[in-house]
This record gives C-alpha cells, sequence and structure tokens, in this order.
C-alpha cells in the first residue's frame, strides 16, 4: 500500500513503483538475523516543519538498497550542497558496504548529522543513523 501512496503522491513514478515490488517479492521472507530489531533511521528537520521522519527495518533496507536514488529526492537542494561542501556525496555511498559493516556491529555512530541554513526553509537538520 505505501508504494500505492507513493506513486500517488508523484514521489515516485510507476516503474520505480513496480520495480520496489518486485523485489520486496523476491526477497520475501529472506532476513538477516543480525540486523533484526534494528532500523536505518533518516530525519529531515526544519524550523517551520518536519521534513522526513522514515524508519526502514534493516532487514528491508537490502532490498532498498537498490533504490537508494529515490530517497535523494528528499533531502532539499540546499543541504544536498552543504553535504557536499563537506565532502559528503550520498550517490557515492556503496550501500552493500556499509549494510555489510552494519551487520558487523561496525557502524554505531550516526552517518550523516548536518545542519544547514536554507534562505527560504530556515534551519535544517539531517541526520542519519542506525539503532
Amino acid at each position: 500500500m505505501k508504494v500505492l501512496e507513493l506513486i500517488q503522491n508523484g514521489q515516485i513514478n510507476a516503474t520505480e513503483g513496480m520495480n520496489i515490488l518486485k523485489t520486496l517479492e523476491e526477497n520475501r521472507g529472506k532476513s538477516t538475523p543480525q540486523s533484526s530489531g534494528r532500523h536505518l533511521r533518516i530525519r529531515v528537520n526544519g524550523d517551520r516543519a518536519k521534513k522526513v521522519n522514515i524508519n526502514i527495518p534493516m532487514g528491508l533496507v537490502k532490498v532498498f538498497s537498490r533504490f537508494a536514488g529515490l530517497g535523494m529526492r528528499f533531502i532539499p537542494d540546499e543541504a544536498r550542497r552543504e553535504m557536499e561542501k563537506k565532502g559528503i556525496d550520498l550517490a557515492d555511498i556503496n550501500i552493500e558496504e556499509l549494510i555489510h559493516m552494519i551487520d558487523q556491529g561496525l557502524v554505531n555512530e550516526k552517518l550523516v548529522d548536518i545542519d544547514v541554513d536554507d534562505p527560504h526553509e530556515g534551519k535544517i537538520r539531517v541526520e542519519i543513523y542506525v539503532d
């Protein structure tokens, strides 16, 4: 249902939605015991309103890693530019390697923690972490 809502709201197109559903079907029943109970959390908060609040079970992160570029749409341009100034290019992140490191317990700190002053939105905070 969530995929259909994303399509209806114009956040993804029908082809992207079909690919997500296909991947979910292919990976049904596959899980990683090391990651059960843990979540990848993505928070984008602004002075005026909460922008993004996503909680993805780590078992599904592997499925969604194929569609990592979709999440980039939700990060404001100003925040993305600020990350790039600090040497963080989310497009260059090897999601599968990151998942492996998380499964091995090698990543315990915040993956992204940036504050940005946007001229239109005010202060924006981007946080990505696993807990």
